[in-house]
């Protein structure tokens, strides 16, 4: 892994102000910090986790669906909703993160 391929990190970065979880935060970070060049065992030593489970955060969130792992650390069941993600991405962050909130709220 080297950057991030799917995701702009300008929006992750938009995303920290709207998460509430820490593990959002922290998953969040990690990929902006490995896309400024940050190695993946570096990361992984200062957050005290595998490279493992470095690597695999980071690949969850550069993805397609980003806005669905958002929603999942954020505690919304992504399996068992009806809520358009795909729909999702589309949208400001901030709209975005106010719908996840939503769904967050009501599980």
């Amino acid at each position: 892994m080297t950057g991030l391929d799917h995701v702009d990190t300008d929006r992750l970065r938009a995303w920290l102000p709207e998460v509430r979880e820490g593990e959002t935060t922290a998953a969040t970070m990690l990929a902006v910090a490995y896309d400024e060049g940050i190695g993946a065992g570096e990361l992984a030593s200062w957050y005290g986790r595998s490279t493992e489970s470095v690597e695999e955060t980071i690949a969850a969130l550069d993805s397609p669906d980003q806005v669905a792992e958002i929603a999942r650390l954020e505690g919304v069941n992504v399996d068992g909703v009806d809520l358009p993600f795909a729909e999702l991405e589309e949208l400001s962050v901030s709209e975005a993160a106010s719908a996840i909130r939503d769904r967050a709220e009501r599980e």
